[in-house]
């Protein structure tokens, strides 16, 4: 039991002693057994086992020796790295394909000239890692400058690794070519398209002010001053012209009716809570008889700002998505639903500072802490919304510092993430500056 080894290793020793052949045969689909053995993640079975076994040294662990499978059905026929199967496709395509980095790194090694094999339709393994979305091998590839001949190759179609990126909307795979200064952003493939037209072409035809990463990816190549084929262009113009229309009368529908859901939950929630203030009212026989305990207060000021906006901004955008069910144009339709999704989110925006200010008048005489904490965690809802933009901004980052240089970019995230910031927190501004201004207007 102390000199136990890998059951992969031992089998494919004795397979290997008993015929070497083996490792020349296919089977019908031209597959050699070093193209499987390229596709499987030892390392991965390694851990399961171990897990499985409990291993611990003096016992040979899986995990100690992950690639000896590999290594035994290479060693015997090296040669198999250069045979095909029916498709074109070698072993370290196999291997890039299922995105085993630590394999293709046994082939680099052996055979640092191979790694522009190209396959039955002309792509390399990068081409192939890019189309399975194997982020490892992509960012192997950027990151190792031996490898950089490849990173413009085109296959069969003129299409670089970039092109398919582009055609995936793979954000964090486009970013990680896009941060290579060895890639060119300007290739056109066989049918005249730059990168930067096929991310036009890419964006969801119709509603343009929602955020996709094919939209953030068409900005990361204006703003890196890639090239655009002007034919190409007006053709992209009118098929977006064309399938807009489509495209709105299919899912204008849907989500005004999922909007118009939410928006009149929150216009009715603000509603509720402007007459149920926190502190209830003086009693009927005070001066000010039936009004609220806590008027004239900073937070209380900002509290009635902040339920107001959320009833106006939720109401306002009930009554543009009802209305909206009534028009004819799509353009107008359109726009229509761009400002009431603005309008929702501005509710959004205001309704949790009405929560947080709220609750804090009632706790903050006698909890302090718990009403700051309260107050924190209220943002969370805020800060939700935004997670994939915050996201995005900071994968690119990186990648627009190399390709603008770090002032450049630098200034242009600023200038993205500050209008972002205004569009997403204008409520606030007006919610806390109208109670300052109200609070200076009472003493004054």
């Amino acid at each position: 039991m102390s000199n136990m080894k890998s059951a992969f290793t031992v089998m494919t020793q004795v397979l290997l002693t008993m015929n070497t052949e083996l490792t020349m045969q296919r089977d019908r689909y031209g597959r050699t057994p070093l193209h499987f053995a390229s596709s499987i993640d030892f390392f991965k079975i390694g851990s399961r086992w171990c897990l499985r076994l409990q291993c611990s040294p003096p016992f040979i662990c899986p995990s100690q020796h992950p690639l000896l499978p590999l290594m035994k059905v290479f060693q015997a026929n090296p040669e198999a790295f250069n045979q095909a199967d029916n498709n074109g496709f070698f072993p370290i395509h196999a291997a890039a394909s299922e995105g085993v980095l630590s394999n293709i790194q046994v082939f680099l090694k052996k055979f640092p000239y191979k790694a522009g094999l190209r396959d039955s339709k002309g792509r390399t393994f990068l081409h192939i890692a890019v189309e399975r979305n194997r982020m490892t091998v992509v960012s192997f590839v950027c990151q190792t400058p031996r490898l950089a001949w490849i990173l413009n190759m085109q296959d069969n179609s003129g299409n670089t690794a970039l092109h398919l990126a582009v055609m995936s909307v793979s954000f964090r795979v486009f970013c990680a070519l896009f941060g290579n200064r060895e890639v060119n952003l300007n290739l056109s493939n066989n049918d005249g398209k730059t990168p930067r037209d096929i991310s036009r072409n890419m964006i969801p035809p119709g509603m343009y002010f929602l955020v996709s990463n094919a939209k953030e990816i068409n900005n990361a190549l204006t703003s890196a001053g890639a090239t655009q084929a002007d034919v190409y262009w007006d053709y992209i113009d009118e098929k977006h012209s064309v399938m807009g229309n489509v495209t709105d009368k299919m899912i204008a529908a849907n989500p005004a009716q999922t909007i118009c859901i939410g928006s009149t939950l929150i216009a009715t929630m603000a509603f509720g809570a402007t007459f149920a203030l926190p502190g209830g009212y003086r009693a009927d026989d005070h001066t000010n008889g039936g009004t609220p305990t806590l008027a004239g207060r900073y937070v209380f000021d900002a509290f009635m700002m902040a339920t107001t906006l959320a009833f106006i901004c939720s109401s306002t955008a009930t009554v543009g998505l009802i209305y909206s069910e009534t028009l004819v144009d799509l353009r107008t339709r359109r726009a229509n639903l761009g400002i009431c999704m603005f309008l929702v989110g501005s509710s959004v925006t205001s309704l949790p500072a009405a929560f947080a200010l709220g609750v804090y008048m009632v706790l903050a005489p006698v909890a302090r802490h718990t009403a700051i904490a309260i107050c924190l965690s209220s943002p969370l809802l805020v800060l939700y919304r935004n997670t994939f933009i915050l996201l995005r901004t900071a994968i690119l980052a990186r990648p627009l510092c190399i390709r603008l240089g770090i002032v450049q970019a630098l200034l242009k995230l600023a200038v993205s993430v500050i209008t972002s910031v205004f569009v997403e927190l204008w409520p606030l501004i007006v919610i806390f500056g109208w109670a300052a201004f109200a609070r200076i207007n009472q003493h004054s």
